[in-house]
């Protein structure tokens, strides 16, 4: 039990499970839900293999990506019996904190290819606190990973589960979510369910605080300059464009969330002809599975790929696979100098190492989309600096001022959706001083 503990502890770095939500059933989108197969397998690229992560504990028995004794070691450092040190007592990095509890191999070969797929991020730098807070606890709470399971366990089973919306789907198992026609479905069905109250093309470019309480904004919009006062603001902006929106108002917030980092990240999407996958890649000759993910040590640049057309339905023609991949990342900062077509060849040199023929055609090039700052990075100290943020808004007068958006809740789209319900809550709370007719 307690290797198949330690597996699925790993197994939720990855942030791989849906987190269904009632924002796409009151937006419409229920049945243009798709899922992906919850036993389609993960994948890490070690020793020139694509090696696939276990998913259950019948799956441990042929789980080639680590050694008897790295298991050992994870299964004993679970359960709290590890070799020294100790936990250090200050905020450790993700490294840190997997090295010690579950052992090198657990986090070259698992933990740092999630942490550069999901955060595109370096783990030596990456707080284990700010950015898997619900794995920390356990050990907070527990005294170790498998204590810490049991006392939440046993914790939640002392609370009585609130009902559950009878309008969401139910999937087997731990699964990925999308749309018919993409995740891009979900922001334009919230906007046509909003109507007129969305408005497009406006560009917050100032923001101040009335004498009355009340918020002046200021948009440049597509007929011009247009003025609106409200009694509360979210800003759900990257931190950088929130800095610069409030140094006016409070140039200690403002340089607070200056602070945080978003490397560049790169997306490529290919398309190969289907025989030009490897055989042994296939099963029952087709292409299945999530992904897979590259550790850095193993000589590839792409952090990983996912298998678009395997996972969801009419992404790619017949004969045909539809191949996303993540480049990039706080590790290699130097895509920013390549041009797109270098990118789709930095791309297809590593398919070709594991996944695809060496001789195969060259790829069809669907699209290249580079984000100069794309994800925020939850590095030591990242929670401090947003609590200091926010204490400066709430006391220096700045109160209906609110943070959101994924530097605060998480970069999974799960958490994001999660955050926007915590924030307007706390927005219905402070407008309940005020009486509306």
């Amino acid at each position: 039990m307690s290797m198949s503990t330690a597996t699925s502890i790993a197994i939720a770095f990855a942030g791989i499970d849906l987190r269904p939500s009632c924002c796409f059933v009151d937006s419409g989108l229920k049945d243009e839900l798709v899922l992906g197969d919850p036993n389609a397998p993960r994948f890490v690229l070690w020793k020139g293999k694509l090696r696939p992560v276990p998913s259950k504990p019948t799956d441990l028995p042929f789980f080639d990506l680590m050694s008897f004794p790295g298991k050992l070691r994870a299964g004993f450092g679970a359960l709290g019996i590890r070799p020294p040190p100790p936990p250090p007592g200050r905020e450790e990095s993700v490294e840190e904190f997997v090295r010690r509890n579950l052992g090198d191999e657990v986090f070259e070969r698992l933990i740092e290819p999630f942490c550069s797929g999901v955060y595109a991020g370096d783990p030596s730098k990456l707080s284990m606190k700010a950015a898997f807070g619900k794995v920390w606890k356990l050990e907070q709470n527990g005294g170790s990973i498998i204590g810490g399971t049991f006392k939440a366990m046993q914790e939640r089973n002392q609370v009585p589960k609130p009902p559950r919306d009878p309008r969401l789907p139910k999937p087997k198992g731990q699964t990925v979510g999308s749309f018919r026609k993409g995740l891009a479905m979900l922001p334009n069905a919230i906007s046509t369910s909003l109507g007129s109250k969305v408005k497009l093309s406006w560009k917050l470019s100032g923001i101040s605080k009335l004498d009355n309480g009340q918020y002046n904004l200021t948009y440049e919009t597509p007929e011009g300059s247009v003025s609106i006062l409200s009694k509360s603001v979210i800003l759900t902006v990257p931190s950088y464009v929130a800095s610069s929106l409030l140094r006016p108002l409070s140039a200690t917030a403002a340089d607070s969330l200056s602070k945080f980092y978003y490397p560049p990240v790169a997306s490529v999407t290919v398309s190969y002809p289907k025989d030009a996958i490897r055989t042994e890649c296939l099963t029952d000759g087709e292409l299945k599975g999530f992904g897979q993910l590259h550790p850095r040590s193993q000589g590839v640049e792409t952090l990983g790929t996912i298998y678009s057309s395997s996972l969801f339905p009419n992404r790619a023609p017949a004969g045909r696979v539809l191949l996303l991949n993540y480049i990039g990342g706080a590790t290699n900062p130097g895509i920013l100098s390549k041009t797109e077509g270098e990118l789709v060849e930095a791309v297809d040199r590593d398919l070709r190492k594991v996944l695809v023929r060496p001789n195969a055609k060259d790829p069809l090039a669907l699209g290249v989309k580079v984000w100069p700052q794309a994800i925020p990075q939850f590095l030591i100290g990242h929670l401090d600096t947003l609590d200091a943020a926010r204490a400066v808004l709430r006391d220096t007068g700045l109160q209906g001022l609110f943070l959101g958006g994924n530097y605060v809740s998480g970069v999974a789209l799960g958490r994001c959706v999660e955050g926007a319900y915590e924030v307007a809550a706390e927005v219905a709370s402070f407008l309940s001083q005020y009486s509306y007719k």
